[in-house]
């Protein structure tokens, strides 16, 4: 059972880096693959060890957006790899959303407090004057789009905004 539990993590850690770096292009010119492979290795260890134990039990939207701003300000640390001497807002929610997504899908979590904030949820909610996710770089513009969804939410029968967001999702 281990070696399963193992494997599944690995795999939803690559689809959730993969669905966050993707489009991102987070490194700069010129960076190693070894150095690319060292960098999500310690991401991971910094999520699963500091962040991901919190969501056992449910979270508040505050402490959840205090994760996402810890988790850009722990890439600082790689600097030197990192085309904008970080992962901004957007691409640290991204990962941390998408990777707890998962995690709630496999009834591993409680249900996460938000939803991993891309372009496509963004057309789907149609939230005004959108900013892509690569590019927020302020709590502000990512809870824009968590507003609208909350909004969105009163006239739904979802319990949770992250609820609303998989039943979207599963549209596509």
């Amino acid at each position: 059972m281990i070696k399963r539990n193992e494997f599944i993590q690995h795999e939803i850690w690559m689809l959730s880096t993969f669905g966050a770096f993707q489009r991102a292009n987070i490194y700069k010119d010129g960076v190693t693959e070894t150095e690319r492979k060292q960098f999500r290795t310690k991401l991971r260890r910094y999520i699963e060890d500091s962040l991901i134990i919190q969501y056992v039990d449910d979270v508040t939207e505050e402490n959840h957006i205090q994760n996402i701003i810890a988790l850009s300000e722990y890439t600082r640390e790689f600097s030197s790899i990192l085309k904008q001497g970080r992962m901004n807002i957007g691409i640290s929610q991204k990962l941390l959303n998408l990777y707890l997504k998962y995690l709630w899908c496999l009834e591993k979590i409680s249900t996460p407090p938000h939803f991993p904030v891309d372009s496509i949820i963004q057309k789907k909610l149609k939230v005004p004057n959108a900013i892509p996710w690569t590019k927020m770089t302020t709590k502000e513009e990512y809870l824009r789009v968590i507003q609208v969804a909350k909004h969105l939410l009163l006239s739904k029968p979802y319990s949770s905004i992250a609820e609303l967001e998989l039943n979207l999702f599963e549209r596509n």
